[in-house]
């Protein structure tokens, strides 16, 4: 009796699990589960695993889409809550983080491999598994900003501290990757592979059941370095382990990074130049118009490390695209200063024009 584990030892061990396998995600699923679930049901935090029911779940949900917005920040630095947020989204998300959860609990008492005085949740069934998912919460929440509007964003990010437009410039001209990614770069992984010449290394560690991390290589381009000069010079220089670092202690969260797009929304849309955008729309449109420019779906995912499907690209195709990377990160580069008003040089468009020939 006492071995059998309670509902948030379940939840603990099921987000420990995912934090040993390396999963982007388990400080979104720690924090959510602990926002909405341990904090707010403090009597079915310490009911057994197996005495949860499905009306249980729905009164977590129910508590999920009704509850105050969550306030964000410290001190001065509070962020006042909105009533507008994607709640829906939200509360599926979280049932998909405890059907996981609990699908995790089942597997652990008939693991071979578990040391036999481990905690046991003694689960016969799946508590989740018949409460409905949200209706209305896969509804997509992204659309692209115009070109105007994307010319208003390139021209802000030039008024911001120096740091900032850094950062903010990067995150632009490297079209779009994901936060997450570049906050891990450490300087190990910026090197000269002999071949392409400098390339950043970078890890997508979001993946489903049983996908490993995957290694995800950018071509530094002249234009690149140009842009991430900023950064790179700080080598050796900063106590950082990496280049993308607001103070040059650490390396920024992903949360400072999403904040600089989020406030530039807030500003630009104040005075009508942009509609309210944040990195999430940024990335829809970096991609939009990388669509328009001629980068076909495939050469897409390649450059923005898009998930992989079918036997042959998930465990044959070992081809780092390392050429083709290059010329639609050039082009992404020419377009964005072109809106920009940055002169083109003379080698570029030779090159781009020998290209076309």
């Amino acid at each position: 009796e006492a071995r059998q584990g309670t509902f948030g030892q379940l939840l603990e061990a099921y987000v420990e699990n995912m934090e040993r396998l390396g999963r982007s995600s388990a400080k979104e699923v720690r924090g959510a589960l602990k926002l909405n679930v341990l904090t707010p049901f403090s009597e079915l935090r310490v009911r057994k695993a197996k005495e949860i029911t499905p009306p249980d779940i729905s009164d977590i949900l129910r508590h999920c889409l009704n509850r105050p917005v969550a306030s964000k920040g410290k001190g001065k630095r509070l962020t006042k809550a909105s009533a507008t947020n994607g709640k829906k989204r939200q509360a599926d998300k979280l049932r998909s983080y405890m059907q996981a959860a609990f699908a995790f609990g089942l597997k652990n008492d008939l693991d071979p491999l578990r040391a036999g005085d481990a905690v046991q949740y003694g689960l016969i069934a799946n508590p989740v598994r018949d409460v409905p998912t949200i209706e209305g919460a896969s509804q997509a929440n992204t659309w692209a900003l115009t070109k105007d509007e994307l010319k208003a964003v390139v021209l802000a990010v030039e008024d911001l501290p120096e740091r900032r437009c850094a950062i903010a410039k990067a995150m632009l001209y490297l079209a779009g990757q994901r936060v997450e990614m570049l906050c891990r770069v450490a300087w190990a992984d910026l090197y000269d592979d002999g071949e392409h010449g400098l390339v950043m290394r970078l890890v997508d560690q979001k993946g489903g059941k049983g996908t490993p991390p995957r290694e995800h290589l950018l071509p530094i381009t002249d234009r690149l370095k140009e842009v991430l000069a900023p950064l790179l010079n700080l080598e050796g220089k900063v106590k950082a382990p990496g280049p993308f670092s607001l103070r040059g202690s650490v390396n920024m969260v992903s949360g400072t990074a999403l904040g600089i797009f989020q406030d530039l929304g807030n500003q630009l849309s104040a005075i009508g130049k942009t509609r309210r955008f944040t990195w999430r729309h940024m990335r829809a449109t970096i991609e939009t118009h990388l669509a328009a420019l001629g980068v076909n779906q495939e050469r897409r995912a390649w450059l923005l490390s898009h998930g992989r499907s079918g036997v042959q690209a998930k465990h044959y195709d070992r081809y780092n695209y390392l050429p083709e990377k290059r010329q639609d990160l050039d082009r992404w580069a020419r377009y964005l200063d072109e809106l920009a008003g940055v002169p083109q040089r003379a080698e570029v468009l030779l090159g781009d024009f020998g290209r076309r020939a």
